[in-house]
């Protein structure tokens, strides 16, 4: 853990502190394979721990914006069964939560990323099972792909082809902080009591 310092604010890093944004880009920019748990907003007021089924009939289109980034860690296992990783993540953010973990448990409506191989999906958190969600992230940036046609980068959509914004040293810090916390590899913790549940309304 380190300490990043922005003015008379000192704050400590570590796999989820800090603002969404720059935990969901150092999971993004990771080579290392991980997780990464997003929660509901404010904007998607009345979707929050909602069906998948209901929300889709109310209209609404689960979408990064509608979500912040509250934690991220490295994914330690050589399962390649997605369903298992899944169901032992949410049992962890249920039964052995990380003492650093600020969201509430993992539940309906929240979603899980995961890397692995370079390769980003996102799953919802469904009352029963998980949904993938394709496009999930496309709406992060809307001017994504017009940007993409005609320079490098696409962080700011200020008409600069390549532009890129000088990082403070402080933000170098905490991106460095949490690509660190990705890296690792101690091996995950086996829970005797984890098991898959059969509805998670219920929690």
């Amino acid at each position: 853990m380190s300490e990043v310092k922005k003015g008379t604010e000192v704050k400590k890093w570590d796999e989820v502190n800090g603002a969404s944004g720059e935990i969901l880009e150092a999971f993004l920019s990771s080579e290392a394979d991980g997780y990464a748990i997003l929660q509901m907003n404010d904007s998607a007021e009345g979707m929050q721990f909602m069906r998948y089924d209901f929300v889709q009939s109310q209209g609404f289109n689960p979408e990064i914006n509608f979500y912040d980034t509250v934690y991220a860690g490295p994914l330690n296992t050589q399962s390649q069964d997605i369903d298992l990783i899944l169901d032992n993540l949410f049992m962890r953010f249920n039964v052995e939560r990380p003492e650093d973990f600020t969201g509430h448990s993992l539940s309906v409506s929240d979603v899980i990323a995961l890397k692995r191989q370079n390769e980003v999906k996102y799953y919802y958190v469904d009352s029963v099972g998980f949904k993938e969600l394709p496009g999930f992230d496309s709406g992060r940036n809307p001017l994504r792909s017009i940007e993409d046609m005609v320079e490098q980068n696409d962080n700011q959509l200020d008409g600069v082809i390549n532009n890129v914004p000088a990082e403070t040293v402080a933000e170098k810090e905490a991106k460095s902080s949490v690509i660190e916390k990705l890296k690792a590899t101690a091996p995950e913790k086996h829970c005797s009591k984890c098991h898959r549940p059969n509805d998670r309304e219920a929690r």
